[in-house]
């Protein structure tokens, strides 16, 4: 293969791909905390006797975990490196999983809801600890020119992780705590696994030419086949965390925003999606896990076929544009109390929320929320706004089972004006403001306005 003279120009290779596949177990897991948190619910909380307020525990700790450990690890991702973080925090995942897992083994209630607390919140911290890290890894491999691209194997691997899941659901339906055992057990193992697989990655190259690591520089350039005689003296100003609010605050701003019009909705249907659905009581609880697994499923389609072939080339704001509307009609069809009888329309409802999250809102929200911070705050920056996102979600969260007894209609309203206002916002941007949303085929340098030294 022909050597690239910088990592933005290389040609993409398996190498990009294996390190992006291994590096977005951390999606798979995240989404099997989102969807193991719901699919699991009706059994722990059957097995615990919780009141509906402790229904919302579980999503508001594992939320509120997440949250903690993205604000502390997305830091300490900026210090030490992108690779110590995403190491150590899969064996947190893969201790506090199996721990969790036997839930319900004490004689005291009271114990056992304090057990299972404490290892929800230690499976967000790890979810929190990775998702943002791994994604600044892959950021700052990727060439410039299929930056979306990569990016967007992240959100598949997210949804076939709630697939899998799903399928294990459908295969142990009515088992109870059973199937509450097997979710975490499985997701523990695979922590373990993806431990096991991410020791031979690389560090990400441009926090070591920021660091000034040459040898490791070198193996990430001759697996990737880049020529780094251009690249090995580059280095990277070291900014300060204080930069972050006071340099970058409008594009923290947008990414807070992109997060709180997706998080909210997404969060609700990933941690409550059977237990919200189960309660219109018009089909069974393994028809409603089926339902579930055609919303999720439907969201990869578009973005392995357009998303991951467009992104790149036309833009992520046509497509954004596009799901942002699919998306606001899918739950303004919930405030109609007869479409919420009609399995058909409800099926209609998943499908638009599916696919419009996999064309274009999730990926670009994940990549504007990256692109537009330096390199010694990349890590930080996506940490602070998974923060503020998960927080939110949490806090969401806790209530959501007494939103849902109120009436469904409430977060077809709710999630509906979100989409609404996130359209506008974006159509301004891109019409008044494009670099805050036109970043496809821009280096992170041009993007982010980092400083070489």
């Amino acid at each position: 293969m022909v050597e690239s003279r910088t990592y933005d120009d290389a040609a993409l290779s398996g190498t990009h791909f294996k390190w992006t596949l291994i590096a977005s177990l951390g999606d798979f897991l995240d989404a099997g905390m989102l969807a193991g948190t719901g699919i699991t619910l009706l059994a722990i909380g059957t097995l615990l006797n919780f009141t509906t307020l402790e229904d919302g525990l579980p999503a508001l700790i594992t939320l509120l975990g997440a949250a903690f450990g993205a604000l502390t690890f997305g830091r300490l991702g900026d210090k030490f490196g992108r690779k110590f973080i995403y190491q150590l925090d899969m064996l947190i995942y893969g201790a506090s999983s199996i721990l969790l897992a036997i839930t319900g083994v004490f004689p005291s209630r009271i114990f056992n809801i304090v057990w299972a607390m404490v290892f929800y919140a230690m499976v967000g911290i790890a979810v929190g600890a990775d998702v943002p890290t791994s994604w600044s890894l892959i950021t700052e491999f990727s060439p410039k020119n299929y930056r979306g691209r990569l990016m967007s194997i992240t959100t598949i691997m997210w949804y076939v992780g709630v697939l899998v899941e799903l399928g294990i659901a459908i295969a142990l339906y009515n088992t109870g705590m059973i199937l509450f055992r097997t979710i975490w057990i499985f997701l523990g193992l695979l922590a373990f696994v993806s431990w096991i697989l991410r020791r031979d990655l690389t560090e990400s190259p441009r926090f070591d030419m920021m660091r000034g690591n040459k040898t490791d520089l070198e193996k990430s350039a001759k697996k990737l086949h880049i020529n780094i005689s251009e690249e090995e003296n580059k280095k990277f100003t070291i900014k300060k965390y204080k930069e972050l609010f006071r340099n970058y605050g409008w594009f923290m701003l947008l990414a807070w925003f992109l997060y709180l019009m997706w998080g909210i909705p997404a969060s609700t249907y990933g941690e409550f999606f059977p237990y919200i659905f189960s309660s219109l009581h018009l089909v069974s609880l393994r028809d409603t896990y089926a339902f579930e697994a055609v919303y999720f499923g439907s969201a990869i389609v578009p973005g392995l076929v357009i998303f991951y072939y467009l992104s790149d080339r036309v833009g992520r704001v046509p497509l954004y544009l596009t799901s942002a509307v699919m998306a606001a009609i899918s739950f303004f069809l919930l405030i109609y109390p007869p479409f919420l009888k009609n399995v058909y329309v409800l099926l209609i409802s998943f499908l638009l929320f599916g696919i419009g999250q996999g064309l274009g809102i999730w990926p670009t929200t994940r990549l504007l929320s990256l692109e537009h911070f330096p390199t010694s705050l990349r890590n930080s920056g996506q940490g602070f706004v998974w923060f503020t996102m998960r927080f939110e979600a949490g806090i969401f969260g806790l209530f959501t089972p007494m939103i849902v007894a109120f009436g469904i209609g409430y977060i077809g309203w709710i999630a509906g004006i979100f989409f609404v206002m996130a359209f506008v916002v974006v159509l301004f941007l891109y019409m008044f403001k494009p670099e805050y949303v036109r970043t496809e085929r821009k280096s992170l340098e041009e993007t982010s306005r980092d400083e070489v030294l």
